[in-house]
């Protein structure tokens, strides 16, 4: 297992608003080059192993990016078995962030029982039948204690009706999105887009010419975020709240809602959009994978059949970079004691979701 490191997140507030804010992480960035000089083979069956957050992401990514220096073509089947790991590592992250960690940061009941029985289908799901039947009950499970409603019922209800349906606030769900929306906590300061092989291509040519690359990645010379809000900027849904809200930790909390609500469907027929890759030249290849968490790239080199170099871009140097979305969406952010700063900065950190453990200080300008 690779050592995943810790945030501290150290925010400054003088009394009526945070005023500074700074990210210190101790993440092994470099860990990835345990990889290196080994079977390529051998490294794609250690790294799921090696990551206890996403480890399946990891390990598919893995996979894309040899198979793509090797230049060989994914097998169709092998593609569908990834994107469903990848779709149930996402169900499970999801509904653990909203049935438990965030209720936690808003006073509401966690609800760890109610995730069990979904763990358990996910964790030994391997085949389509077992992938369906985890579909089958990740829709009663957000049903009863997401939307109060079938996924796909939610996911069609019209402006008004949505409308009605958080202003009902009988739910937690309900609640904790109509709280979230009167927050001034976040903001819009540029978003990864969706990766296709060109821009595949000019992030493998950085990560060989910049050695602080996959410590500092920026996009258009700008720290980017990553996420289901980048994803899910287009949706309708996702439109209306931000020109009425604003781009919040509430639209963030909403642009995950969406994906979770289209999960099941995608474990029973999977899209085989959420894995890409590309080759510069024989012998190199790069993935990008959608995790709950963002977009997640892995590059390698391979030197015959023994990996050269390797190196991981994950979600989080995205969205903590120190001049990233964190730091940017909380400087300015009214807090009229300590503990609304501590607050604040746990409800943005919560949204853009790091993959490990974080640490929020406050200390008086």
């Amino acid at each position: 297992m690779i050592a995943e490191g810790k945030l501290q997140l150290g925010v400054t507030w003088d009394g009526k608003q945070i005023t500074g804010v700074s990210v210190q992480s101790s993440r092994p960035l470099a860990a990835s080059r345990v990889l290196e000089g080994k079977p390529a083979d051998e490294v794609v069956r250690q790294v799921p192993l090696l990551f206890s957050v996403c480890g399946r992401a990891q390990g598919v990514a893995a996979a894309a990016a040899c198979e793509a220096a090797r230049g060989v073509a994914t097998d169709a089947a092998a593609q569908v078995a990834r994107e469903r790991a990848i779709a149930g590592e996402c169900l499970q992250e999801y509904t653990w962030r909203l049935l438990i960690d965030l209720p936690a940061l808003l006073g509401e009941a966690a609800r760890p029982g109610e995730l069990a029985d979904l763990r358990r289908r996910i964790a030994t799901a391997r085949d389509e039948l077992r992938w369906h039947d985890v579909a089958g009950a990740a829709e009663e499970l957000l049903e009863r204690a997401v939307y109060e409603m079938s996924p796909r019922v939610w996911l069609g209800l019209r402006p008004a009706a949505f409308e009605k349906w958080v202003a009902r606030g009988d739910a937690p769900m309900q609640r904790m999105l109509a709280r979230l929306r009167q927050l001034r906590l976040g903001g819009d300061f540029g978003l990864l887009p969706w990766l296709g092989e060109a821009d595949l291509l000019t992030l493998s040519a950085r990560l060989d010419a910049e050695p602080g690359f996959a410590q500092l990645p920026t996009w258009q010379s700008e720290p980017a975020e990553t996420g289901a809000l980048a994803r899910q900027l287009g949706h309708p849904v996702l439109v209306r709240e931000i020109g009425q809200y604003g781009v919040t930790v509430a639209a963030r909390l909403l642009a995950r809602l969406l994906e979770l609500a289209q999960l099941p469907e995608q474990l029973r027929q999977p899209q085989a959009s959420g894995i890409r890759s590309a080759s510069p030249r024989p012998g190199v290849g790069i993935a990008a994978v959608e995790t709950a968490r963002g977009t997640l790239l892995h590059q390698v080199t391979l030197a015959g059949d023994q990996v050269a170099h390797y190196r991981i871009v994950a979600p989080t140097e995205w969205n903590f970079h120190p001049q990233g979305a964190f730091v940017r969406g909380l400087l300015g952010c009214p807090a009229k004691t300590e503990t609304e700063a501590r607050g604040a900065a746990g409800l943005l950190a919560h949204a853009l979701d790091p993959c490990v453990a974080y640490e929020v200080s406050v200390a008086r300008a």
